[in-house]
């Protein structure tokens, strides 16, 4: 045989070879662990992640409110968590070095621990058993999970559990198919919301009822400067069905807008 094509058969064998252990070892991890995934109930509108390793260690953690930190409570030797609602159950599942349950937790495994409303704790329980593979918001919230802190999806027809001021979030929610939020934290914090619509005219809508309450609370703001300055920092565009809000605020900055709730 030509010595030439002799070599041409050798480099396409080392190359397959190569191809091979590539796609067997260098696909990175999933942004979502697949064991959390297999808890979740099949009816799940709001699902929600929080790295609380690196969470806890940012210099944004001290300044939460109270309700927000209570969250992280329930799992506390977690280091990741997943959160997930139907709208009327709620759901905890953390993975950390828990040896034993934690108080009003039900162990899973021996590092995978589930609390929240009695039916969503059975309905992960016997999921988790079966081994069964996320919901469809996994496909969606594996784009934000990478590299945040916090994020969370939501359908549109989901009610966030918020009050006061808060509640106007349901209302944005609502105009949307579904919307998400990535929120990466080092010394302060870079958000990014999206909603996503049924249409670009209900886009358009959203967009210009988010500049206006932008604008609104600025205004309303006025007599704290601190606070005017974040709210009018905040960046709102739209590409087609989809509205972007952007925000970045220091540590100081975090601490000024959740004030606002």
């Amino acid at each position: 045989m030509n010595p030439r094509v002799i070599r041409y058969a050798q480099l396409a064998a080392v190359l397959a070879l190569a191809a091979f252990a590539t796609g067997c070892h260098g696909a990175p991890p999933p942004a979502i662990d697949r064991a959390m995934a297999s808890c979740l109930p099949p009816d799940t509108v709001i699902l929600g992640g929080v790295d609380c390793q690196r969470l806890r260690a940012s210099p944004v953690y001290p300044k939460l409110p109270a309700a927000a930190a209570a969250l992280l409570e329930p799992l506390r030797p977690a280091t990741y968590l997943l959160l997930a609602s139907n709208g009327r159950d709620y759901l905890a599942i953390g993975r950390g070095p828990f040896g034993q349950a934690p108080p009003g937790a039900t162990l899973l495994a021996p590092d995978l621990a589930a609390a929240g409303s009695p039916d969503a704790v059975r309905a992960a329980t016997a999921r988790h058993r079966r081994g069964v593979t996320g919901t469809a918001l996994v496909a969606l919230a594996e784009k934000l999970a990478s590299g945040r802190e916090i994020w969370i999806v939501a359908m549109g027809n989901a009610t966030l559990p918020v009050s006061g001021n808060a509640e106007n979030l349901n209302r944005l929610l609502h105009a949307t198919e579904y919307a998400t939020l990535a929120v990466r934290v080092t010394d302060g914090i870079e958000a990014e919301a999206t909603g996503v619509c049924g249409t670009a005219e209900a886009a358009r809508r959203l967009e210009e009822e988010l500049r206006a309450m932008a604008s609104i609370a600025a205004a309303a703001e006025a007599r704290q400067p601190a606070i005017a300055a974040q709210l009018r920092a905040i960046q709102v565009s739209r590409e087609e069905r989809t509205v972007r809000v952007d925000l970045r605020a220091d540590a100081a900055g975090v601490e000024q807008l959740l004030r606002l709730f």
